[in-house]
């Protein structure tokens, strides 16, 4: 049979209203299925989205099953809605650190087609209130990466993002020769944990709550924290 071996084979497409996307939103896109020549039965439409945590390592995120036990009609085309929530800690897309969305069919005894589909996911306003502050102390980004953590971790997240830091020319920060910050996502805001090291060498670590309306408030609170090694705020 040359479906089995993709001719003549059904394929599938993902149509989205947008690529851009907040963790926490709906991703609303619709699905749709091509017929081939012949008449297909498809066990199960896939819709999931994964991210990149290394440049040989990627997870998935969030997923869901579309329907199950489907007969596509030779030279149809059948469309599917779909709605899939993003998780409040995925990670934001920066560097190395990109998402895409995987549809993919489950055809008996045939190539399963896929179709996959890039998104950036940008930062929430609590989190962009962060990297603000932080861009406005004169602090340099050097870059960014996933920490896995353990199931059992404190945190209840399968990773933390990680952003490292050192001043740049004119900072504000004399004593902060470098910095790395992750966040854990509350339901209005954050959780910001920050380490760094002065240049005498003495590490420090703090963690501050940042409220989701507290965005012009952030830099002089992280200011006075990182240059008197005191949680003032």
């Amino acid at each position: 049979m040359l479906s089995s071996v993709g001719i003549g084979a059904a394929r599938v497409d993902t149509l989205l209203a947008r690529d851009q996307y907040r963790p926490g939103e709906t991703i609303d896109a619709r699905v749709q299925l091509i017929a081939g020549q012949v008449d297909q039965r498809i066990d199960g439409i896939h819709f999931s989205v994964h991210s990149r945590l290394a440049p040989k390592q990627h997870a998935k995120i969030a997923h869901c099953t579309l329907a199950e036990g489907l007969t596509l009609k030779a030279n149809t085309v059948m469309e599917l809605p779909v709605k899939l929530a993003l998780p409040q800690f995925a990670p934001i897309s920066s560097g190395p650190i990109e998402s895409w969305l995987h549809t993919g069919l489950e055809i008996p005894k045939a190539l399963d087609p896929t179709d996959i589909d890039p998104i950036a996911i940008l930062p929430t306003s609590s989190q962009q209130a962060v990297l603000d502050a932080l861009a406005g102390l004169g602090l340099e980004q050097t870059g960014v990466e996933i920490e896995p953590l353990p199931s059992q971790s404190r945190l209840g997240l399968p990773f933390l993002q990680q952003w490292h830091y050192r001043p740049g020319e004119g900072a504000e920060l004399a004593g902060v020769e470098q910095l790395s910050c992750a966040w854990r996502p509350l339901t209005s805001g954050l959780e910001l944990m920050m380490d760094y090291r002065s240049p005498s060498g003495q590490h420090y670590h703090h963690a501050l709550l940042v409220p989701e309306d507290n965005g012009t408030k952030l830099k002089p609170k992280l200011r006075n924290l990182l240059t008197s090694h005191n949680l003032t705020i």
